[in-house]
């Protein structure tokens, strides 16, 4: 997706995209209804039973409406069969979360209490338990409405499944109620963990544990208020849990005329607290007027080189395996209203060092994606332990570099590879040091990966790889045990960043011919496209640095990709050789990219001499099971002729 697309015919995308923990956000406008939106992406659900099921889940949500919950539009679906997407279209909330705001007065807090209350109310009504009440799942509108959001957390009532049957309950250890770090949520959880929300908005933080161990975890819950954001800080949820079991907690003075309320809420026990109708009471009687409500800073109505992003928990989606109330629970989650104010444009890369400019995001740890060095991140000594490592920096696409370690087990390929794609798939156990966030997948197809989410508004993350080489046949234990080493060097490497900084730059640049410098979405127009029938030019999949550009049809499962690669010398062991367009070409044989696939491979120069040369070269595939062989073959051939002439 890119700037101007229309998804569903009528959501034009206007900025972003922003990711989450789950996916993508994008603001949009419906040309339609004529009003601004968010898109939020569903993974999980781009099947074709998957969608019709969150669809019919959607429409039928849309008609619950609340004027404190984030209201959901619809469910629309883009893309093709090949590459199918799900999305949610929501209500655009313009003022941002309640989370990180400095604390105010006591009235003005139950005021936002009793908003949320109410929409407690209206939900426990509806089955529904939300599960994690904290500020950064408050969203203010510009008049001062409040509305709820995230329901990444949620789950039935009279049971304790969350609608992401995979994981384990989801909570914020500084405002979960005791039964809920028990692992036994409840309605009166909602209750207890409003009153920490309330108690946070008016003294600045959440309510403290009682007793010494408890000050402990009061500590380490305060340093990262969203445990979602780090779900394996196993000792605070500990800490929380063990003192949340035995204690009580203690409600600040600074509460005022809110103290004995916050108190009631707060109870250990479930039974003795008020129910939502009795909060919202209790608290509306304590507000204060409705110009007593927290307005907007000033920056909210300028332009924003940053949005202000709430938090998002990570949301997985098994349709199959959850039931449709649980569906409708995520369908309004959405997981999450992100505040995209101010300032339209792409926010595309910027170079190293330079300001970010109105309108667009802060310069990234990558920065320019065409000049970063991807070999910044690796040292070829880091991996002596394992053998004799040789760095080459063509082994591929421009945004890898690969070292080949000679073990005694065979060569093995360490390579860093950087990516702008969405995460949402990339699971596993993760740590976090400093900004980056590393998750460890579990090996597959005999390779073992290591996936380092980076900082920046690009969205950029590295994979680094550690797989055989050369008919090498290394055990699975000792590619971990490379690719550990390798992915703890890119962190230190990124983590070395001066603040505002970005990595080493490609050093030489490559001469201004390369093909790093092309876009691959101008090698193929709209003309040249109309030979896939149901293929729409204007809507591409673009990859990092604009060297991969995918299109697929919306009639058939066919798609066209077109992407940079760099390597060896092309001989006729990989193809037909032919020109077109002045150009060497290799058409590859059938199904070489994959079942029911045709490439075409057409080299746009030749770095180097003899051994030494290294061929850049377009490579043109075209897919789908709804044609034959011979067809594929002919419509890649056709692209590829265009491609030759573009270039």
């Amino acid at each position: 997706m890119r700037l101007g697309t229309r998804v569903g015919r009528r959501y034009r995308l206007v900025k972003g995209p922003v990711r989450g923990g789950s996916g993508e956000v994008w603001f949009a406008h419906d040309e339609e209804l004529h009003r601004d939106v968010v898109l939020k992406r569903v993974p999980g659900n781009d099947g074709a039973a998957g969608f019709d099921w969150l669809r019919a889940e959607a429409r039928a949500l849309a008609r619950f409406s609340h004027p404190h919950v984030v209201t959901l539009y619809d469910a629309v679906r883009a893309g093709n069969r090949w590459r199918p997407t799900s999305w949610l279209v929501m209500e655009y909330v313009a003022g941002g979360s309640l989370d990180n705001r400095p604390a105010m007065r006591p009235q003005a807090a139950a005021r936002i209490g009793a908003q949320v209350a109410d929409a407690l109310h209206a939900l426990h009504g509806k089955g529904i338990v939300h599960g994690d009440i904290k500020p950064g799942n408050l969203l203010i509108t510009r008049d001062g409405t409040v509305k709820l959001a995230d329901f990444g957390a949620a789950h039935r009532v009279g049971g304790q499944e969350t609608i992401t049957p995979n994981t384990a309950v989801s909570y914020t250890p500084g405002y979960a109620a005791p039964e809920v770090l028990r692992g036994q949520p409840e309605p009166a959880s909602d209750v207890f963990s409003l009153g920490a929300t309330v108690h946070a908005l008016a003294a600045g933080h959440p309510p403290r544990r009682a007793g010494a161990a408890g000050k402990d975890a009061n500590a380490r819950a305060d340093a990262n208020d969203d445990a979602n954001d780090d779900p394996n800080d196993e000792a605070t949820a500990y800490l929380a849990a063990r003192e949340a079991a035995r204690g009580t907690v203690e409600v600040d003075e600074a509460t005022g005329p809110l103290r004995k309320t916050l108190e009631a809420m707060l109870a250990r026990d479930p039974g003795a607290r008020p129910t939502t109708a009795a909060a919202r009471e209790a608290l509306a009687a304590l507000a204060g007027p409705e110009e007593d409500a927290p307005t907007l800073p000033d920056r909210m109505a300028a332009t924003l080189p940053e949005p202000e992003l709430p938090g998002v928990p990570f949301l997985r989606r098994h349709v199959g395996a959850v039931t449709a109330l649980a569906v409708v629970v995520a369908a309004l989650a959405g997981v999450g209203i992100w505040a995209l104010t101010g300032g339209g444009g792409d926010p595309g890369p910027a170079g190293p060092g330079d300001a970010a400019p109105p309108g667009r995001a802060a310069v990234s740890v990558i920065g320019d994606h065409r000049t970063a060095d991807p070999c910044a991140l690796t040292k070829p000594s880091k991996l002596t332990s394992f053998g004799d490592p040789s760095r080459d920096p063509a082994y591929g696409g421009f945004n890898r570099c690969d070292t080949i370690v000679q073990t005694d087990s065979g060569s093995v390929d360490v390579e860093v590879e950087l990516d702008n794609g969405p995460t949402s798939d990339i699971t596993g156990p993760s740590t976090t040091e400093g900004p980056v966030r590393l998750i460890k997948e579990e090996p597959d197809g005999g390779e073992c990966d290591r996936t380092l989410l980076l900082p920046g508004r690009d969205h950029v993350h590295a994979t680094v790889t550690a797989k055989p080489a050369d008919g090498g046949s290394p055990a699975t234990s000792l590619l971990c045990r490379m690719a550990d080493v390798a992915a703890a060097d890119a962190v230190s490497a990124v983590n070395a960043v001066p603040s505002g900084g970005a990595i080493v730059r490609r050093s030489p640049p490559l001469p201004d011919g390369s093909l790093v410098h092309q876009d691959a979405c101008t090698l193929l127009d709209a003309k040249a496209l109309e030979t896939v029938p149901g293929i729409n030019a204007t809507d591409p999949d673009i990859g990092f640095g604009n060297w991969d550009c995918s299109w697929g049809s919306t009639t058939s499962d066919t798609y066209v990709d077109v992407y940079f690669d760099r390597g060896d010398p092309l001989t006729a062991a990989n193809g037909t050789p032919t020109r077109l367009g002045g150009h060497r070409v290799f058409v590859a044989p059938p199904n070489e990219e994959g079942d029911h696939t045709a490439l075409v491979q057409v080299v746009a120069r030749t770095d180097g001499t003899g051994g030494d040369a290294i061929h850049e070269m377009v490579e043109v595939v075209v897919g789908g099971s709804s044609r034959s062989d011979s067809e594929l073959r002919s419509l890649a051939t056709g692209l590829a002729t265009s491609v030759a002439r573009a270039l």
